[in-house]
């Protein structure tokens, strides 16, 4: 493999020159082949939702608490970044979305990241469609990540899939139901994007869902899901189950009331469907239709630890970043993926010291003004 196409020249652990996820992408996307920074930009279409996802989280403005009741010592402290999720302590509520063909940055792909995320004790969600079989990048580490599914062929491929996970040690799964259509993504068309010949899907080989050469176009048939799929499922497994890519209300309360255990909103950063409701819109709706019986989890445009700060006093218990640690990837592997944790923890932490508040789990509606939305 030509290693000149997979990330650029190594990068300290600490921050002197990267301020900001923006410093890491820059560093990135201006030594990285056109086509490849397409795919991972880019989204669905003209990237119109791309870009709303980033204007609905700037439209929610920080309001911070200058006066007290009684004596604090909120400066003197760091704020206390611990979340309860699914009945597990997170020792902060950032989690790394799923996202593939992670080798399109880097040679050591979602080993790097799960080897990151442990060091700054974060908690990956790995894609099926990884390079890496799951039970090696589960074994990459002492921790248990998370996994993702798609809907590949049928029930009983996915509950395949959801065993195989299970058996290689994970105890939670997020089930995507936003991207059974090959998305039509303009920014990547124009590139000439296809799949290198130095990417591969090792989970799906392990299942058998693949065999044979990759599509050169990397996209692995799925099927839509119905909520008769969703039922079936859930019985069909005791892990738990997460339903990954909601923005609508109604759907999230459905799923709820079948027993999953926690919905992500999710319009998949803007790659399947270009015009898409923003995320950030999405969210206090859906957190409203759940209200505190299961955790609900965002993505879709994060950015910085202040836009954590956002989505969690809209109403998310955890945030999962995805484009942030691919940069860091791309530009140092492992550290580089600990270098972009590192900075929106570093900005979290800020941001909450800036409003007046100890710990994340103070944060609420009452510290945000936002657009409100009937989504």
């Amino acid at each position: 493999m030509d290693r000149s196409l997979i990330g650029v020249s190594p990068l300290p652990h600490h921050p002197n020159v990267y301020h900001s996820i923006d410093d890491l992408e820059a560093a990135w996307s201006s030594v990285a082949p056109r086509s490849i920074t397409a795919y991972v930009n880019g989204g669905a279409g003209d990237d119109t939702t791309v870009g709303a996802n980033r204007i609905a989280l700037d439209d929610v403005s920080l309001a911070p608490r200058g006066l007290f009741d009684g004596p604090t010592d909120v400066h003197d402290v760091d704020p206390d970044l611990r979340v309860r999720v699914l009945g597990e302590e997170l020792r902060t509520p950032l989690l790394l979305a799923p996202t593939s063909p992670q080798r399109l940055l880097h040679a050591d792909a979602e080993l790097a990241v799960a080897r990151g995320a442990e060091a700054s004790e974060v908690s990956p969600i790995v894609s099926c469609d990884s390079h890496y079989d799951f039970r090696r990048i589960a074994s990459a580490t002492t921790s248990q990540p998370w996994a993702q599914v798609f809907p590949y062929r049928s029930r009983e491929v996915i509950r395949d899939l959801l065993d195989y996970c299970r058996d290689a040690g994970a105890t939670t799964a997020a089930i995507t139901i936003d991207a059974s259509h090959r998305a039509r993504r303009l920014s990547v068309n124009r590139a000439g994007y296809v799949l290198p010949p130095f990417v591969d899907y090792g989970t799906l080989r392990a299942v058998g869902i693949l065999t044979g050469e990759t599509p050169q176009i990397g996209w692995v048939p799925k099927v839509a899901l119905t909520f008769d799929d969703m039922r079936w499922l859930r019985d069909a497994t005791s892990m738990k189950l997460l339903a990954k890519g909601l923005t609508r209300a109604q759907d999230a309360r459905r799923l709820v009331d079948m027993g999953y255990d926690g919905v992500i909103v999710s319009n998949h950063g803007g790659r399947q469907l270009d015009g898409a409701v923003a995320a950030a819109t999405a969210l206090p709706a859906v957190v409203d239709a759940v209200g505190s019986e299961v955790p609900v989890l965002f993505d879709s445009g994060i950015r910085s630890g202040y836009d954590v700060l956002r989505a969690i006093a809209l109403g998310a218990d955890a945030v999962c970043i995805g484009r942030p640690y691919l940069w860091g990837l791309g530009v140092a592997g492992e550290d580089g993926v600990r270098t972009a944790i590192g900075l929106i923890l570093d900005e979290l932490r800020d941001g909450l010291r800036q409003l007046g508040l100890r710990r994340v789990t103070e944060l609420d509606r009452s510290f945000v003004h936002y657009p409100r939305s009937d989504s």
